[in-house]
């Protein structure tokens, strides 16, 4: 009985950090998908030199990321 409860517990556990996982490995490849967006757009290669061509443009990342899928 009591080995019955741990496997229970032991796949319920599984699956929230399978879950987590699935769910971070979601979250990086939109990070990833996005930050290649941005650098078509500015040319720049690390996260600084996009963030200071986007303020020379006067547009933050969300709006930069808006007009490139209206120009699309």
């Amino acid at each position: 009985m009591m080995n019955m409860i741990i496997d229970i517990l032991a796949i319920l556990l599984g699956s929230a950090v399978g879950y987590l996982g699935v769910k971070a490995l979601y979250l990086s490849s939109i990070m990833l998908t996005e930050r290649s967006i941005l650098r078509k757009i500015t040319g720049g290669y690390y996260d600084f030199e996009i963030d200071d061509i986007l303020a020379k443009m006067n547009l933050t990342r969300a709006e930069a990321l808006e007009q490139f899928k209206d120009n699309k």
